[in-house]
């Protein structure tokens, strides 16, 4: 059954707006805000038509089974790094960060970090959906717009690989000569695919046709977005209880299910795949554990996604007190999934190999909030500039990696976005 917004959102809006001003305080970065949150009952038709016809940046589109789904327009509060809280009490703030620092002009005018308390939101639950005003003061001048139709339209043009497929067989060479030297044990190298069309896209409409959980949007200026569907949880905190995962090696899905269930198997058998499993799991002990009071890990099952599967492990744990967020990804990120291991001199390589800039691609993404938070990895994503199209996809090259089956699993990870290609 399809639904409509039963009054025009300014008239939802402006009913939210004549509420009396009643806010509590709370606390970020040892500063106090006034803040108060209303929020009315609607129903909407498209949520991303509406989130693609308004005109109020930044914008964020963030969905997960856990969360259920957001869109967000506008800034009530806008800083330019991760926020701390004074307050047990409190709103969340969705951004995310560079993966590393830049070098290159790939991401433009694109922020390196940003988290925002959004102006308004539509909420998606389970019982229905909810317009949420947050309010810092009393007066804001604010109107909203219908939503519009959605639809991809456009002829591809041209595609550039960086790097060609020459040169990623040197470059993973040169990286398992590293490794047989025992100068490093895994290197994860990415790729940007840019595709040029023929007319300015749409990102909510590519958005809205990746059919996956965990679909994201950051459109924190008007000519950029990040967009993707990452299948992997840096972390998940609520309260003292904090929740991550281990994800490495890929097998793509299989056209029948006999074919899915003997790549799978595959997957589970492959030693260089469940060594590369080991070294994320362990890094992730490494790290987590000295900030945890107890710390578990528990075996998954294979995670499955449209497109591609992977090994993974899920991690649960009782953070010591006083342990924040900052601390958090600190110690997490880039897991060797991302990355490579050890950190640093997998570090080096990257920087040394990539001719462009990972900017949010693999880099921590979500959302925190006082008693709760939640940041996936910015992988299986995509950055849309007007009539361009970047596609990132990485690898991790471990002792007995092949350049050609390598540059095949970065071909199956971008295959989400094929209805485009």
């Amino acid at each position: 059954m399809r639904n409509r917004l039963i009054t025009p959102p300014n008239d939802v809006l402006k009913a939210l707006l004549k509420t009396p001003f009643r806010p509590e305080i709370f606390e970020v970065d040892g500063k106090e805000f006034p803040y108060m949150r209303l929020e009315i009952p609607i129903e909407i038709d498209d949520i991303f038509g509406w989130i693609a016809a308004q005109n109020l940046y930044p914008k964020v589109y963030f969905e997960n089974p856990e969360d259920g789904v957001v869109a967000a327009v506008g800034k009530a509060i806008e800083l330019d790094h991760l926020p701390t809280f004074g307050s047990d009490e409190g709103p969340r703030f969705f951004g995310g960060c560079d993966f590393m620092k830049r070098e290159k002009d790939t991401w433009g005018d694109f922020p390196e970090s940003s988290y925002f308390l959004p102006l308004i939101e539509i909420e998606q639950r389970k019982h229905g959906a909810f317009l949420c005003l947050n309010r810092v003061k009393e007066n804001i001048d604010v109107s909203l717009q219908q939503e519009v139709p959605l639809e991809f339209s456009g002829d591809l043009i041209s595609r550039f690989d960086s790097p060609s497929y020459p040169v990623w067989e040197r470059e993973v060479r040169e990286i398992l000569q590293g490794i047989s030297r025992e100068d490093y044990l895994k290197v994860v190298l990415a790729r940007c695919s840019r595709f040029e069309y023929d007319k300015s896209l749409s990102p909510y409409a590519l958005l809205k046709c990746l059919q996956d959980k965990n679909r994201f949007s950051f459109q924190l200026i008007p000519e950029m977005t990040f967009i993707g569907t990452s299948p992997e949880t840096l972390y998940r905190r609520e309260g003292e209880v904090v929740e991550g995962s281990a994800v490495a090696g890929t097998r793509p899905r299989g056209q029948t299910e006999e074919e899915d269930q003997m790549l799978m198997e595959d997957l589970l058998e492959s030693p260089k795949e469940r060594h590369e499993l080991q070294v994320v799991s362990q890094m992730i002990k490494e790290t987590l554990g000295p900030l945890c009071k107890s710390l578990d890990r528990q075996d998954g099952k294979v995670l499955k996604t449209p497109t591609v599967q992977h090994l993974h492990h899920r991690f649960k744990g009782i953070l010591k007190d006083g342990t924040n967020d900052g601390a958090l990804i600190k110690a997490l990120h880039p897991t060797p999934a991302v990355g490579g291991f050890p950190r640093d001199k997998a570090f080096q390589e990257i920087k040394k190999r990539e001719h462009f800039d990972r900017g949010w691609y693999a880099a921590p993404i979500g959302w925190v909030s006082p008693k709760k938070a939640h940041h996936l990895v910015g992988i299986r994503s995509a950055l849309i500039e007007k009539n361009i199209l970047r596609l990132f996809a990485g690898t991790g090259i471990v002792m007995g990696s092949v350049p050609s089956k390598e540059w095949e699993e970065l071909e199956h990870k971008i295959m989400q976005y094929k209805v485009f290609l």
